[in-house]
C-alpha cells in the first residue's frame, strides 16, 4: 500500500469532525494560557516565573488531553466498526487523526510562541533570548509530535501512556541543558539575536526528529490490517 496516498476531501472531514468536537475545550484552554502570558507580561519575577510554568502545564495538557480523546478514547470505546463502514482507507485515518491534533495543538502553541517573542521584542526583556524561546518552542512540538505518533502507531495503552510520561519528564533536563549550552547561554542576556551554530543545529535536529516521527508512524499505520 502507498501509505502517503490518501482521499484529500475525506481527510479534511475528519479533521472538522475532530476540530468540531474539542474546539469548545480548545477555547478553555486558550483562556488559561492568555491569563498565563498576562502574568508573564506583568513583568515581576513571582508572576513571571508563575504564568512561565503555567503556560508550560497547560501547552503539556492541552496536548496529552487532544491525544487521549480524538485517538486513545476512540480506540478504548471500539469505534472500529462505524469507522470501517465509512468511505475511508487506513491512510485516510491516518492524515486525518494527524492533522486534526496538530490544528488543535497548533492554536495554543503559536498563540504561546507568538506572545512571548513579542513580550521579549516588544520590551526592555533582553531580545537574546529569542533564540531560546524558538528552541525551547520547537522542542515543546516535537514532543507532542513524538507522543501523537507513538499513540497513532501503536496499539497498546501501556506503552502509549508510558512514552508520554517519559518525553515529559525529558523537558526539565532539556530546558536546564539549553539553557546552560555554550552558543546559547551566553547570548541570553544580551540585546543582540544570536542564531549560533548550537541553535541551529538543535532546530534542525528538532524538526528532523518530527519528520521521521510522522514517516515512521505512517509506514506502520499502512501496515495494519485494521483502523485505529
Amino acid at each position: 500500500m502507498n501509505w502517503l496516498a490518501s482521499d484529500g476531501a475525506m481527510v479534511r472531514k475528519l479533521i472538522v469532525k475532530d476540530w468540531q468536537v474539542y474546539q469548545k475545550q480548545l477555547a478553555g484552554f486558550v483562556a488559561g494560557l492568555l491569563l498565563a502570558l498576562g502574568l508573564v507580561g506583568m513583568g515581576t519575577p513571582l508572576l513571571a516565573s508563575a504564568g512561565a510554568l503555567l503556560l508550560l502545564v497547560l501547552l503539556l495538557v492541552v496536548g496529552s488531553y487532544a491525544i487521549q480523546s480524538s485517538v486513545m478514547l476512540e480506540r478504548k470505546q471500539q469505534t472500529q466498526p462505524f469507522v470501517m463502514s465509512l468511505p475511508v482507507t487506513p491512510m485516510d485515518v491516518f492524515w486525518g487523526k494527524l492533522l486534526a491534533n496538530l490544528v488543535i495543538y497548533l492554536v495554543p502553541f503559536l498563540l504561546v510562541g507568538g506572545g512571548l517573542l513579542a513580550l521579549v521584542l516588544t520590551t526592555p526583556r533582553p531580545d537574546g533570548m529569542v533564540p531560546w524561546l524558538v528552541v525551547v518552542a520547537l522542542f515543546m512540538l516535537a514532543n507532542f509530535c513524538l507522543s501523537l505518533c507513538m499513540v497513532i502507531a501503536v496499539d497498546s495503552e501501556g506503552w502509549n501512556v508510558f512514552a508520554m510520561l517519559a518525553l515529559m519528564t525529558l523537558i526539565g533536563p532539556f530546558l536546564y541543558w539549553v539553557t546552560s549550552m555554550p552558543g546559547i547561554r551566553e547570548h541570553l542576556r544580551g540585546d543582540a539575536i544570536v542564531w549560533s551554530a548550537q541553535v541551529l543545529g538543535l532546530i534542525g535536529a528538532e524538526l528532523a526528529a518530527i519528520g521521521i516521527a510522522i514517516l515512521i508512524a505512517g509506514w506502520v499505520h499502512a501496515r495494519k490490517t485494521s483502523f485505529l
